[in-house]
């Protein structure tokens, strides 16, 4: 595949154009393993390529090309936090994150940001308060509702969930 037809790459280079720092992330395969070939891997196209993980995301184009040259479906991984300016509240469906977020709306109302639509969920981006110390944690909000920050990463779009699905943008959907 050309890299300059590539849309993964395109996309991480958006991003990277954003401020966001991005790194490459194993992608699962059409029989539903992962791309890292270890037959037990318990995180299918959610795991960091490089040795650091987000600590080596980067807004470095040249690096970024070379990474998505070396390896072109991978998918993107965005560090969450103060690297990327981003806080992303993660709702997982299998996990009970629905229900959680529906309980949630009913009582504070609809939030309108930035969202992506993952395989089995949505991930809800926010800037990153400069005031607050907040942290990755699962199960933050809620049984299935985790929060990306420090020492996080959430994968996007248009990256290949596990389930076959790519991760969308909602606005592109409308």
């Amino acid at each position: 595949m050309d890299t300059e037809e590539n849309p993964l790459l395109i996309a991480a280079l958006a991003y990277a154009s954003k401020g966001w720092k991005v790194f490459p992330v194993y992608e699962p395969l059409p029989d539903g393993s992962c791309s890292c070939l270890k037959s037990e891997c318990k995180h299918v196209g959610k795991h960091p390529r490089t040795s650091h993980g987000f600590k080596d995301a980067t807004t470095d184009t040249v690096t970024i090309q070379e990474w998505w040259s070396s390896w072109p479906n991978a998918s993107i991984g965005v560090a969450t936090g103060s690297l990327s300016g981003i806080v992303v509240v993660d709702v997982d469906g299998d996990n009970g994150g629905f229900v959680t977020w529906n309980e949630l709306k009913s009582t504070l109302g609809d939030i309108k940001t930035l969202t992506s639509n993952t395989g089995d969920g949505f991930h809800l981006f926010f800037i990153c308060p400069e005031d607050i110390d907040l942290k990755s944690e699962s199960n933050a909000i809620g049984n299935g509702i985790d929060i990306k920050a420090e020492g996080g990463y959430v994968v996007a779009p248009p990256s290949l969930h596990e389930t076959g699905v790519r991760y969308t943008w909602e606005a592109d959907e409308e």
